[in-house]
């Protein structure tokens, strides 16, 4: 049968074929945006943290009682820390991953041009301390460093038109540099007022940024160490890491330590929150796999009730349309020939349908942006939602076009 004649019979009995346009509609409108929600939710799930996180204890919720911590205090946390057995370094820090009391945003500013809002750590001996791979140039030298606290007064101020060193991670060298050739380059801080810049000593190959919800379409390692070491402070957390053999009894003998060097001097009624990174990881990310079993379970609906769906509204009309089936067979149809016809028309009805689901997602996105601050659908999501519509159709109509071609000629014209 020919396509023109078939979208003539197409038109001549419209319900049925509307019927499962709206379904497939519906449902590709559903699938494409709950593919996009799934990838957000996944995104920061699957990004490599560029860290030993099996050897990472991370100390946060300390805030001083009176005044706040002074440098020497600071240090000599650390070398306490570093003497407990079974502990290979620490650092002081503000900022770290998985530690969101302590954000630090800023916006660079590459020489290609391209702005992107960052997060930065603090703190001296990151590199090592946090177990990343420096892919390129170097880790900062002992005199680079400034001093940098939270409502203390030591903060270190920068040498007038001197620009800062910094080390970033691959892919913002990629993104902000042509080539990624970002190694000994200045980037400039739109927002500074100083305008110093910072020079590119190093690049290390990953580090997860702490604003999780940000970690999403390529800004996951939108993260650069600063050269400041944490001075007079009220604020603090460290960054410990661990020998793995020893990992199961040290993180109790650093909590010791801490109590023991700053638990008089801490706020009443605080206490540190000593763990370590995967533990930190699991529990930041339990929202997003409750969420990813909801969609799961939206997504295995949809595809039921899209299935059954078209399987019986596809069966009814098979069944309306014996007599039609049966003198095609009578006129020399093979079982082929009537498989193809009913595969034809419903690709052609289901493609309809992703069309029109296709405006119904961006649509349904728009609404999503408006109430929920989602981001917008990129366009990509519509094919694939669309390819697996038109699979799904297809597999549906499978069962009730087999069912027509097994029909004999002389039952299908008896049967009217």
């Amino acid at each position: 049968m020919s396509l023109r004649m078939l979208l003539s019979v197409l038109r001549r009995h419209s319900l049925m074929p509307a019927l499962v346009l709206l379904q497939v509609a519906l449902a590709c409108a559903i699938l494409c945006n709950v593919l996009f929600l799934v990838q957000q939710q996944l995104a920061p799930m699957l990004a490599p943290s560029g860290i030993a996180g099996d050897e990472l204890i991370l100390i946060d919720q300390m805030a001083s009682r009176q005044q706040p911590w002074s440098a020497a205090e600071v240090r000599r946390g650390e070398q306490v820390l570093r003497q407990v057995p079974g502990v290979r370094d620490a650092s002081a820090a503000f900022g770290l991953p998985m530690v969101s009391g302590a954000l630090m945003d800023m916006a660079l500013q590459g020489g290609n041009g391209v702005k992107l809002g960052v997060n930065g750590y603090l703190g001296a001996g990151l590199v090592k301390t946090l177990g990343l791979d420096l892919v390129a140039g170097r880790d900062f030298l002992p005199d680079e460093y400034r001093d940098f606290g939270m409502g203390g007064d030591g903060n270190s101020k920068w040498d007038p038109g001197a620009s800062q060193p910094i080390i970033i991670t691959q892919a913002l060298a990629d993104q902000l540099f042509d080539g990624g050739q970002a190694l000994g380059k200045v980037m400039s801080d739109p927002g500074d007022a100083d305008g110093h810049g910072y020079r590119v000593v190093g690049i290390v190959r990953h580090l997860l940024r702490n604003q999780l919800r940000l970690a999403s379409d390529g800004r996951a390692d939108n993260t650069v160490l600063l050269a400041r070491r944490i001075g007079s402070t009220s604020m603090l957390s460290f960054a410990v890491r661990v020998d793995p053999a020893m990992k199961d009894s040290v993180c109790e003998r650093v909590a010791a330590a801490i109590q023991h060097e700053f638990g008089d001097t801490m706020k009443a009624g605080l206490v540190a929150r000593v763990s370590f990174y995967n533990e930190r990881r699991a529990q930041a990310f339990k929202s997003e796999r409750a969420a990813l079993w909801l969609f799961a379970g939206v997504t295995l609906a949809v595809v039921i009730v899209t299935v059954v769906g078209i399987m019986g509204l596809t069966g009814f009309w098979v069944q309306k349309r014996t007599r039609q089936i049966g003198i095609r067979r009578a006129l020399g149809a093979r079982r082929a020939d009537i498989l193809r016809y009913f595969l034809v028309e419903n690709a052609l009805i289901v493609m309809a349908g992703v069309m029109v689901g296709m405006l119904f997602a961006l649509l349904g996105n728009g609404l999503l942006m408006r109430h929920y601050e989602l981001p917008r659908l990129p366009w990509i999501y519509l094919p694939f939602g669309a390819a697996l519509m038109l699979m799904l159709g297809q597999i549906a109509v499978l069962g009730p076009a087999l069912r027509a071609a097994r029909v004999p000629p002389v039952v299908a014209t008896r049967s009217v």
